[in-house]
């Protein structure tokens, strides 16, 4: 955290739940937030996934509880709001990472299948928030922060829908709660290496005309020589959560505009410049410095957790 500039406690008293939080990114988002001193609440169906995560944040000196959860069933939803209310009091930060992402072109894809999906995805979110906004509004602070991915991929288009339903739906709730204290904000962490994307990628490879290698090694920000590592995610949601909800409240970023922001990356021009000699190159060879607020892959970053 200190690469962030960010104190160990700067998000004592308070309390997060995130979904998905089992493995990949769910997992690394619940260690940064517990190492900042919030008290983390992981939602994640897989019960082995579950516990692996909340032993992890113990054995770091944070507090964790897993609770199981079904992010389609209300039923379920509610069950995880009256517990996490029970052991830490009412959560004031909401991490939407859960995910369901089947890779099959739609001709292959069962209907059940694709309601599944925008249930987990995007019915989720919708449940999460419910259960956890009114608590919010009434102590007039929180932080909601919503996974998402925009770009189009082939076998994908259950996921993408969910996803960009997603950004939709945190503009809209954005609109909704105003300036009553609480910040929504829909984070696209980029192409990141999880056990979910490791997956896909075995099937999506050959889709788009590489090896398997191949695909794991796409880097989208010269920073990294592949991937981004999962622990890069997370430390970007959690300074998002810590430093910059306000500035992004409604809108849509990704992961690798939050970590220059921290100081944690450098902008892709001053990589470049330390490996040739910037006045060498013609004024429209120059890179951007700032990516466009969207996800740069549309490639599934989070964990299952459903």
């Amino acid at each position: 955290m200190r690469r962030l500039g960010l104190k160990d406690n700067v998000l004592a008293g308070r309390t997060a739940v995130v979904t998905g939080g089992g493995q990949g990114i769910g997992r690394e988002i619940c260690l940064a937030l517990a190492g900042l001193g919030a008290a983390v609440v992981i939602a994640e169906l897989s019960a082995e996934d579950g516990l692996a995560t909340e032993t992890l944040v113990a054995r770091t000196g944070g507090r964790a509880l897993f609770i199981q959860t079904d992010m389609s069933s209300e039923e379920s939803v509610t069950v995880l709001g009256a517990k996490a209310r029970e052991a830490f009091g009412a959560p004031d930060i909401l991490v939407n990472n859960a995910i369901l992402c089947p890779v099959k072109p739609v001709t292959e894809m069962e209907t059940e299948l694709w309601d599944r999906v925008l249930a987990v995805n995007l019915r989720g979110a919708f449940l999460t928030v419910k259960a956890f906004l009114p608590d919010m509004l009434a102590a007039g602070r929180g932080i909601i922060v919503n996974l998402v991915s925009t770009d189009a991929m082939p076998g994908l288009s259950a996921y993408i829908a969910s996803k960009e339903g997603l950004v939709g739906f945190t503009r809209s709730l954005a609109l909704e709660v105003g300036d009553r204290g609480v910040r929504v904000v829909a984070l696209g962490p980029g192409m990141v290496d999880t056990p979910g994307l490791r997956r896909a990628g075995v099937v999506l490879a050959p889709v788009l005309g590489l090896t398997a290698e191949e695909f794991f090694k796409v880097s989208i920000h010269p920073a990294y020589e592949g991937l981004m590592p999962a622990a890069d995610a997370g430390l970007a949601t959690a300074y998002l959560v810590a430093e910059l909800a306000d500035e992004y409240h409604g809108e849509v970023v990704d992961g690798y505009t939050v970590l220059e922001r921290a100081g944690y990356l450098k902008p892709p021009v001053e990589v470049l410049a330390e490996a040739v000699n910037p006045s060498r190159l013609p004024p429209e060879a120059a890179p951007a410095t700032r990516r466009p607020a969207t996800t740069p892959s549309g490639l599934p970053e989070a964990g299952s957790g459903a």
